[in-house]
């Protein structure tokens, strides 16, 4: 998948916005988000879904196998950080440290599962 790296950064601007989306979500039955919120996050999550949906579709467009992958990876860890507690998350970003350490490491013996398309 060959895409600059400002339209990566990009990319990844957008989904890291994805991860506010599912927040966000959580807050809509709070006294704060029916007060003060609720025009400003209405507003500006239906500004990131549409970013949100309208790079996916480039992005696919040119891989449309790898892109799936990615957003496969990318849906679970948001699921993942979305249900868990904060305790778990501080254990989770303690990996994250230890992968960014010794990369190699992992991609060796880890497992990672890709999804290959039916043509």
């Amino acid at each position: 998948m060959e895409i600059n790296l400002i339209q990566q950064e990009y990319l990844k601007s957008i989904i890291l916005s994805q991860l506010l989306l599912e927040a966000n979500e959580s807050l809509y039955y709070t006294k704060q988000y029916k007060g003060k919120f609720k025009y400003k996050l209405n507003s500006l999550n239906l500004d990131l879904e549409e970013n949100v949906r309208n790079e996916f579709k480039i992005i696919y467009n040119t891989d449309p196998e790898t892109t799936t992958n990615i957003l496969k990876s990318i849906e679970e860890i948001v699921k993942k950080l979305q249900t868990s507690s904060l305790d778990e998350l501080v254990f989770i970003n303690a990996v994250i440290d230890k992968y960014k350490e010794n990369s190699e490491w992992f991609k060796e013996y880890g497992e990672t599962e890709f999804l290959k398309l039916n043509d």
